[in-house]
């Protein structure tokens, strides 16, 4: 008998710890609850950080640098795997609108296939060096300096929007190749001047 009251009594216990959202009855926070907030406010403030953009950067030209060595560097995965979800949303918006125009509607988008990530300079890029001009909630803007395969020296502006844990690219900016506002600015121009949400 003095089991079975034991044991109800556990029940109730723990039914009113669970009732009352893992609070113990002195008020403080559920162990496990309060290591599981701790571990992912510690996993969120290391991404806040410069070495995150940094590493995410390099991890970026890491990747394109590997598709060069295996013959083809496929830009789409790139953008998939890299960017953000507003810029990967508007390029495909762009795509769908170029692919079903017909006749007189005919569409061209003239960003050239590669070179927002390429810097215009052959493969393989080597990273000379990352600099994050602004890190604040979250959004980053870095510089990165490139080597290329010619020892010719590049330049790339990049922002970046923080997402599911990880660091994705929001814009290349390259005013020579791409003018004021870099890739995202032209499509989002092209986009304005063809009706395209």
């Amino acid at each position: 008998m003095k089991k079975v009251l034991f044991s109800i009594a556990i029940i109730v216990v723990v039914a009113t710890m669970v009732s009352c959202g893992g609070k113990t009855a002195k008020g403080g926070d559920n162990d496990s609850t309060a290591l599981a907030d701790s571990a992912v406010t510690t996993a969120s403030t290391e991404l806040w950080t410069e070495e995150a953009v940094e590493t995410q950067i390099r991890k970026m030209y890491d990747r394109l640098n590997d598709m060069d060595k295996n013959g083809v560097i496929n830009i789409t995965t790139l953008e998939d795997e890299f960017c953000s979800s507003y810029y990967l949303d508007l390029r495909n918006a762009i795509r769908k609108a170029v692919e079903n125009a017909t006749g007189d509607d005919q569409m061209f988008f003239g960003d050239e296939e590669g070179y927002r990530f390429l810097a215009g300079m052959p493969t393989p890029l080597a990273i000379e060096q990352i600099k994050v001009d602004l890190l604040t909630g979250d959004m980053a803007q870095a510089q990165v300096r490139f080597k290329g395969a010619d020892e010719e020296n590049g330049f790339m502006r990049l922002e970046l929007d923080l997402e599911n844990g990880a660091w994705r690219v929001k814009n290349f900016d390259q005013p020579e190749a791409f003018g004021p506002g870099g890739v995202l600015k032209m499509m989002e121009d092209f986009a304005r001047e063809h009706g395209i949400n």
